[in-house]
């Protein structure tokens, strides 16, 4: 086994020796969007047999709402996605990174849209608009940096796991 070298050049392996790597904890926004993400995994996952066994039926006879094929696929889609980021991010990869992240912007960027489509009647409504919009998007705005950006989450993503 080799020892760390610090004047490695720059096109050489960037991780953290093995005894540097274990005091690397895994920081809190993480684990909630791996929470977050298991829980919405499970959901689509159940709304998927719902909509096998139900949906099928009522759809070709009424010939409502999108087609039950694309319905379906997006649907198998997104819990594909939603599961190959819980799979990457215990390994800090940078699929699992970005996976992550598109979830928090999943949840700001509709909230953002259908806020700032609220009709308004005038300038003192638009303006509690943008502050209702601010106040919705800020958790989410940290959230996003919590989880991608900060010095912890940097950090922990920097650190390769071993596969």
């Amino acid at each position: 086994m080799t020892a760390h070298n610090p004047f490695a050049p720059p096109l050489s392996d960037q991780s953290l020796p093995p005894e540097q790597q274990s005091d690397i904890r895994k920081p809190k926004s993480v684990w909630v969007v791996q929470i977050v993400g298991a829980i919405l995994a499970a959901f689509c996952t159940f709304g998927l047999t719902i909509v096998g066994r139900h949906a099928i039926a009522g759809q070709k006879v009424n010939y409502v709402g999108m087609p039950i094929e694309l319905h379906i696929f997006l649907q198998t889609s997104f819990v594909v996605l939603l599961l190959m980021m819980l799979w990457q991010l215990p390994k800090r990869s940078r699929l699992g990174r970005y996976l992550g992240l598109g979830l928090v912007m999943f949840f700001a960027v509709p909230t953002a849209f259908v806020m700032l489509k609220t009709p308004v009647n005038g300038s003192a409504q638009f303006v509690g608009v943008l502050i209702a919009t601010a106040l919705f998007e800020a958790p989410l705005a940290y959230w996003a940096f919590a989880f991608a950006f900060s010095k912890k989450a940097r950090r922990y993503f920097s650190v390769t796991g071993n596969d």
